[in-house]
């Protein structure tokens, strides 16, 4: 799973060295991430805000999982995850400067990736090459969010491989804190804004999320089984709605609702960052909330032809 650097990222190490070096810790970036364009949509978890305590007194951390996972378990959770297939290319052709969230290890800076104290050094980067072909592109390896020891053996506890090509980590306080080095706010074509709140406002990323293959679902944490499969009839939850998304129905930060013809799945919709209004597509609603508002779907002259005569829950 833990794939090698290339061969040409060895030609900026000597500069890098110097860079570290020097002692300026001032020089460290942070983990900014602003990726350039790509058609590659993904989400991007906001850290969560402290909420009411009492409404939410055991928000959980993480998905319960083994104690002790099979490594073998988890590479195959990630060979399934968008992290295993995190390939793209922009408008123009180009994806080093996606490749610092798609491809951190791929990733290389140019001198306006760092900060204006690194001046200091008087060395100078040459501009990286542009495309990163697919057949050296690595994605997202384990070794990205754990250490690795001298043996390659993957250490369980989480870190941020913050300069890959000299295995510089820094530590992150939790699992959102590591998910937001990528799945930041960004204005970049096709990557939506999160805006966590509702039910979940104080859940960590992977209280939903799975860690490995980042999957979810309303009952994959033993949270809702009661009302995928309810004992007693819940209103919007029968067989009429099987292809209605919880989002879609929970949703509270208004966000527009439709149907993703070839996933046969309704959810919710967001309008692309760039501010042309014209590129509405697919984004998960992560404002979850108890009520639901009919009305979102079953209006008068609704384009599905769907029935405007609907009592509320």
């Amino acid at each position: 799973m833990i794939k090698k650097n290339s061969l040409r990222r060895s030609l900026i190490v000597w500069g890098l060295v110097v860079f570290f070096a020097s002692g300026l810790t001032a020089c460290q970036t942070e983990g900014d991430i602003s990726p350039t364009e790509s058609e590659a949509s993904s989400s991007h978890p906001a850290q969560p805000s402290q909420g009411d305590a009492q409404s939410n007194p055991v928000a959980p951390t993480s998905i319960p999982e083994e104690s002790d996972p099979d490594p073998a378990t988890i590479e195959v959770a990630w060979q399934s995850s968008p992290h295993a297939d995190a390939f793209v290319q922009d408008a123009e052709g180009n994806n080093n400067t996606c490749a610092r969230c798609h491809a951190p290890i791929n990733w290389l800076p140019s001198m306006d990736d760092l900060p204006e104290s690194c001046f200091a050094c008087k060395f100078e980067l040459e501009d990286p090459p542009p495309f990163i072909p697919e057949n050296e592109w690595v994605d997202i390896p384990c070794n990205v969010c754990h250490e690795a020891d001298r043996d390659e053996n993957i250490q369980p506890e989480i870190a941020w491989l913050e300069i890959a090509p000299l295995g510089e980590y820094i530590a992150v306080a939790s699992p959102t804190e590591l998910c937001l080095k990528c799945h930041a706010p960004t204005d970049t074509l096709r990557h939506g804004d999160v805006l966590l709140g509702g039910a979940h406002i104080d859940y960590e990323c992977t209280g939903c999320h799975s860690a490995h293959d980042t999957t979810t679902s309303c009952d994959v944490a033993g949270c809702h089984g009661d009302v995928i499969e309810p004992e007693t009839p819940i209103p919007g939850h029968d067989a009429d709605h099987q292809a209605v998304s919880c989002v879609a129905c929970h949703d509270g930060s208004g966000m527009e609702v439709g149907p993703v013809e070839e996933q046969a799945l309704w959810t919710t919709f967001t309008t692309d960052p760039s501010g042309s209004g014209s590129d509405i597509y697919p984004f998960t609603s992560h404002n979850i909330v108890l009520e639901s508002n009919c009305d979102r779907c079953h209006f008068v002259d609704n384009p599905w032809a769907l029935s405007a005569d609907v009592a509320a829950p």
